[in-house]
């Protein structure tokens, strides 16, 4: 026996009996199984479906494998009929409804329209939050740049604070520098006058030490 296909699709293939010649005993015997019949899953019996849309097939639609188990251990496969297989069964049954299908359908709407909703609502906020941001941003703009104006109207008036103090302190120096230029001048002047005296005064001396 070979197994030919996929699980649903399965058909079991063996050599189809002659009814002009009589079987061989040789090749009789060589079908038959030694083994003996393992009892199968009742759930095999029913058509394979998902939980979510499984639905218990009609036990009067599905064969029974009492009619195939064996009374020995000789069970001849050659005679045995594929009809009773459960994958000849399946593969005739559609997995899914179309009641399923627009249930499904329904349902994905739905959470389409949940998750464009969220995204709205999202968009919105976002929206939102950046209009507040700008008018925010746009705010600590404006008093910032009135600051720094404030700071420079009063950087500009001290630096020309400074350079008039400037200009006045570089003209009391040029003051002072005249003044000490006219009392050096005043000192030379009073060199000569000064040594006369001192002349006068040893003739004075000399003249009464000689008296």
């Amino acid at each position: 026996m070979e197994l030919m296909g996929s699980t649903l699709t399965a058909e079991y293939t063996r050599p189809k009996t002659s009814q002009y010649f009589p079987a061989i005993s040789n090749m009789v015997s060589s079908y038959r199984s030694n083994q003996p019949v393992l009892a199968m899953n009742p759930s095999a019996n029913q058509p394979w479906r998902t939980n979510a849309y499984y639905r218990t097939g009609s036990a009067a639609a599905i064969p029974s494998l009492s009619s195939i188990q064996r009374e020995n251990l000789g069970f001849d496969l050659v005679r045995a009929k594929t009809m009773f297989y459960p994958s000849n069964r399946s593969a005739m049954i559609t997995r899914y409804t179309p009641d399923d299908w627009y249930k499904s359908n329904q349902s994905n709407y739905r959470e389409s329209e949940s998750s464009r909703n969220s995204a709205e609502r999202l968009r919105r906020d976002t929206i939102r939050l950046m209009q507040d941001k700008e008018q925010l941003t746009r705010r600590t703009q404006e008093a910032t740049s009135k600051n720094i104006g404030e700071r420079l109207n009063d950087i500009s008036f001290w630096r020309s604070e400074l350079n008039h103090e400037i200009d006045n302190m570089v003209s009391e120096i040029m003051a002072l520098t005249e003044v000490k230029r006219r009392l050096e001048r005043a000192l030379q002047e009073t060199e000569g006058p000064l040594q006369v005296m001192v002349c006068v005064r040893a003739c004075m001396r000399a003249c009464t030490c000689a008296c």
